[in-house]
């Protein structure tokens, strides 16, 4: 069996030196991609939620205003189905105006 020399030794570790970099340059990348992914997604649950929060007190005042204003019959036609899904699930009618806000949203 032939030993290396101490410059053969070298050699190979030099050539797998880059190797290991470029694999270290790729897993870096790769880490700040997800970094990225995390922080859109993050902002854009956040945003949907102060959305959210801005329209959801106003359901009532619009069910009230299309329930005395709606010529069209649609809202009457949702309001029928709502109050058969209320009476399937035996919630009281008080409850109509919240299932009503709930299929809304």
């Amino acid at each position: 069996m032939r030993r290396k020399m101490p410059t053969e030794i070298q050699t190979s570790t030099t050539q797998e030196a880059p190797t290991n970099q470029a694999a270290r340059t790729k897993n870096t990348k790769v880490r700040k991609k997800k970094d990225n992914t995390t922080l859109v997604v993050f902002f854009g649950l956040l945003i949907d939620l102060l959305a959210f929060t801005l329209i959801l007190p106003l359901f009532p005042s619009l069910i009230s205003h299309y329930r005395t204003n709606d010529t069209s019959g649609l809202f009457n036609f949702l309001e029928s189905k709502i109050e058969n899904f209320r009476a399937i699930v035996g919630a009281p009618p008080e409850f109509n105006t919240v299932l009503f806000g709930g299929f809304l949203g």
